[in-house]
């Protein structure tokens, strides 16, 4: 199998609630006629699979090649989810409030039973007009208050939004989003998402736009106990430490060549600066612009970065499992 960095083609997904700020912001042309909420950087679900856009690998899917030698992508000690791999990226457009919404942990998923599956996220604010976001409930909030607030008001918008942890938001805050908190992702905000790969998604409100509700599954998936006030293992350029991914916020200034320690498997969002990486010579150079996620194989050797103008991303790691 080929190794190098792949850039993959975005799975573009239609939303109400969505918009067209990815043109905006990173240059891209997207589909004709649609709000376009979500952007599918690097996804292998049933719902969408990310296809490389790059090199003597393109067209073949993320999927294919975990299938073929998991190993040379991921490295030693990580596992597969059910055979896939074990994360999923995305860009989100919010235009319009998104439904206040959980999904659930492991312990909640097994008690569901299938198709559910556990989902834990973070959200990094790329941009922000104005927005703001819902994380959970205010101090003091018991289950049985959130039960009273939806059996006397039935989805009413207001009652439950005086619930609610309110966030006003700018461009680069970080939000983590462990399984189990109600959060609902409000107007005027693009995210980098971060999460494991599940599309289980419980609504409570729909904010009165009429979407089906799933009160019954949510309230099994609710933590009512107080979110920690940092994200765990944030320190440093870390953003989250979980058993499930790494996230850091990394900044390189313009540099003609500087050489990449691999090693892991690692995924780059790019938010700003450009650049190219620099292969051993056997596959040509891979770009870097803003927008761009790229996926650097754990078996990848011999990579040099050069920065052209001033580059942040996001690097996205995989913990080992022994």
């Amino acid at each position: 199998m080929e190794v190098y960095p792949y850039k993959f083609k975005p799975i573009y997904k239609e939303k109400i609630w969505g918009g067209r700020a990815l043109e905006r912001l990173f240059g891209r042309k997207l589909p004709e006629g649609i709000m376009v909420g979500e952007s599918w950087e690097l996804a292998d679900l049933p719902e969408g699979v990310s296809i490389i856009d790059n090199g003597p690998l393109a067209s073949k899917s993320i999927h294919e090649l975990v299938e073929e030698d998991a190993e040379a992508i991921l490295g030693e000690g990580v596992n597969l989810d059910n055979g896939r791999f074990p994360l999923l990226l995305k860009f989100l457009d919010a235009n319009d409030i998104l439904s206040l919404q959980v999904h659930p942990d492991a312990d909640a998923a097994a008690k569901l039973g299938p198709p559910a599956k556990a989902k834990t996220e973070c959200w990094y604010i790329v941009e922000s007009r104005n927005g703001y976001i819902y994380k959970g409930l205010k101090p003091g909030i018991t289950e049985q208050d959130f039960r009273n607030a939806i059996s006397e008001h039935d989805d009413n918008p207001e009652a439950l939004k005086a619930l609610l942890q309110r966030y006003d938001v700018s461009a680069g805050d970080f939000h983590y989003l462990p399984a189990g908190t109600l959060h609902a992702l409000g107007p005027g905000v693009v995210v980098a998402e971060i999460q494991t790969p599940s599309y289980t998604t419980y609504r409570v409100s729909d904010w009165g736009r009429g979407r089906e509700i799933h009160i019954a599954e949510a309230l099994m998936c609710i933590h009512f106990d107080a979110l920690p006030a940092n994200p765990p293992g944030a320190e440093g350029d870390i953003l989250v430490k979980t058993e499930y991914f790494i996230v850091r916020k990394v900044n390189f200034p313009p540099v003609e060549q500087q050489e990449l320690s691999i090693g892991n498997c690692r995924a780059w969002m790019t938010l700003s600066g450009r650049g190219k990486i620099i292969t051993d010579g056997i596959h040509s150079d891979v770009s870097i612009n803003p927008g761009d996620t790229l996926l650097i194989p754990a078996s990848a050797r011999k990579l040099m970065l050069s920065v052209t103008e001033e580059m942040t991303f996001l690097e996205i790691t995989i913990p080992q499992s022994n």
